[in-house]
C-alpha cells in the first residue's frame, strides 16, 4: 500500500454562512491523505510518469477552493474527495479542512471527509 499526503495547504476561499464570511475570502488549511491501489514498492522507472503525482492533491484543493462560494466546509472537503477519487490509481481519500482563528478561544474548527472506491466506483 502507498499513501501520499499533503499537509496543511494554506489557501484563501469563500466559505461560510456568516455575513463577514459572505463578504470576503478567509484563510483555510487543507490536509489530504490518498491511498493508492497496491502496486510495485519501487516504480518501474524513476520517473513521475510511473507514480501518482502529488501535485494532483494540491491542484484538486486549489481548483475546488476557487470554484466560488460554498456555505459549508463539508461541501468543499467532499468536492475535493470526489475530484481525487476520479483518478484511477486512488483507492481512498481523506480530506481535512481547517478554518483557523474562527473563534478566539481555539486554534481552528475542522471538518474531515473520507471516502473510498467500492467495486471500482467512487462513493
Amino acid at each position: 500500500m502507498k499513501k501520499i499526503y499533503l499537509d496543511r495547504l494554506r489557501l484563501q476561499a469563500s466559505v461560510g454562512i456568516l455575513e463577514h464570511e459572505l463578504a470576503s475570502k478567509q484563510p483555510l488549511e487543507v490536509s489530504i491523505e490518498v491511498v493508492l491501489f497496491d502496486g510495485s514498492i519501487v516504480p518501474a522507472r524513476d520517473a513521475v510518469s510511473d507514480v501518482f503525482d502529488y501535485r494532483n492533491l494540491r491542484d484538486a484543493a486549489l481548483t475546488e477552493a476557487n470554484q466560488g462560494h460554498v456555505n459549508m466546509l463539508e461541501t468543499l472537503a467532499g468536492r475535493i474527495v470526489r475530484r481525487l477519487l476520479a483518478h484511477k490509481p486512488v483507492q481512498s481519500v481523506r480530506v481535512r479542512v481547517d478554518k483557523p482563528s474562527i473563534f478566539i478561544d481555539c486554534d481552528s474548527v475542522a471538518v474531515e471527509v473520507f471516502s473510498q472506491q467500492e467495486n471500482g466506483d467512487p462513493n
